[in-house]
């Protein structure tokens, strides 16, 4: 006999649990960061701050280029790095993680 409707509610054992899908939400949430992820993925080189500072503001409505080197310093990079997407030092460069993540991104 096949799996019930219920069964087929239930995640596989390989499934994320519910509070990794939440915080992979959250992280993507934020059209900034995803904004970030979807920069450094067309990039060859990875970025200093102040460029994606510039390439951010180029983009954003809301911010000029220090608003988004304080929002990018002090909360999207380190939630994408928390998140395991970025590692966040002298540049800002894509992990072996991100990729896959920006499937997720695409289709969002």
């Amino acid at each position: 006999m096949g799996r019930s409707h219920y069964d087929a509610l239930e995640p596989g054992t390989d499934a994320p649990s519910t509070a990794e899908t939440d915080e992979l939400f959250a992280v993507l949430s934020n059209a900034n960061r995803r904004f970030v992820l979807s920069h450094l993925a067309e990039r060859e080189h990875s970025p200093a701050l102040d460029p994606l500072a510039a390439a951010m503001a180029e983009w954003s409505d809301d911010l000029d280029r220090e608003d988004a080197r304080i929002a990018l310093h002090h909360v999207h990079l380190p939630k994408l790095e928390d998140a395991g997407f970025v590692e966040y030092g002298d540049t800002i460069e894509l992990t072996d993680h991100a990729p896959d993540s920006l499937d997720i991104v695409e289709r969002l």
